[in-house]
């Protein structure tokens, strides 16, 4: 991060396993859910299991699981991006995982419910599945208020423009983060970004799905970028936070950004230049300050 700054900075989060996190494991919620719709004969740990294979990262995170998926890890192999390429809507690649996940607790010609499906669709699509970092909310309200008074000071605050680039499915990250009072523009959900008088704490939405290029690509940082230029005139400064050392970290950088690997329990300590790391966003905010600062 730059120890001064004289042009706008463009603030950039990734969303899952960087300001949320999975309520409880997937096994859990998935087979709550199930039971909820009639099926038995499974237990939290047989839907885990059903689930999980290996241990790994990147898209996996977005159905919530450290581990990758066997049934993500099925779909996203036979249609990649959840599906767009293959003119798929999310809902229907969700539910070809969905599927897959209860088909080995089916028995006597028994389906897994449509209700089922649109139950754990909207549990993930809400604060009913995840939970905010407990630094989350504390920081988008004090860079809400410094956005709000800043220009009264004429600090350089109060031209942050904050951003999601996250490798997930069209409008998912926006309603988590509605549901959890976290202000989103969406006129600026990848396409050009209206400018409202309305204070907002997300002002634009960048997606894979939509964009149609993954973190670590510079396509999908070209595509941010573009979406910040109405409102920054082009002329800015790139910070990316996220908690993937290779999508994040590198990606941002090898896009021409600058970028910060926020690492809150400290696995990342020694890999990566400590300027470009924080524990929280509580630092982080500390960081901008005494940018403004300098």
């Amino acid at each position: 991060m730059s120890s001064s700054r004289v042009r706008p900075l463009v603030l950039t989060f990734d969303a899952f396993g960087t300001l949320f996190e999975p309520r409880q494991s997937i096994g859990q919620q998935y087979a709550d859910a199930a039971r909820t719709h009639g099926l038995t004969g499974l237990t939290n740990q047989h839907v885990e299991a059903s689930f999980r294979k290996g241990e790994g990262r990147g898209r996996a995170r977005l159905v919530e699981s450290a581990n990758t998926v066997k049934a993500f890890q099925s779909s996203t192999k036979d249609y990649p991006n959840y599906g767009k390429a293959a003119g798929m809507d999310p809902r229907q690649w969700w539910a070809n995982v969905i599927h897959s996940t209860f088909s080995a607790f089916l028995t006597n010609g028994t389906t897994v419910p449509d209700e089922l499906v649109a139950s754990l669709f909207r549990r993930f699509s809400s604060k009913e599945g995840y939970r905010l970092y407990d630094d989350v909310m504390p920081f988008f309200k004090q860079l809400h208020d410094s956005r709000s008074t800043a220009s009264a000071s004429r600090s350089d605050l109060s031209r942050v423009q904050v951003g999601i680039i996250s490798n997930s499915d069209g409008q998912r990250v926006s309603s988590i983060l509605d549901s959890f009072g976290i202000c989103v523009n969406e006129t600026g959900h990848d396409s050009a970004v209206v400018k409202s008088t309305k204070s907002y704490d997300i002002d634009w939405v960048v997606t894979s799905f939509d964009s149609g290029h993954e973190k670590p690509s510079r396509e999908i940082f070209d595509a941010a970028k573009a979406l910040s230029a109405p409102i920054s005139g082009g002329d800015s400064e790139y910070l990316h936070v996220g908690d993937s050392i290779k999508e994040d970290y590198y990606g941002a950088l090898e896009a021409g950004w600058q970028s910060v690997i926020l690492d809150r329990d400290g696995k990342h300590e020694g890999e990566l230049p400590e300027a470009t790391r924080v524990a929280s966003l509580t630092l982080l905010m500390q960081k901008l300050i005494d940018s403004e600062k300098s």
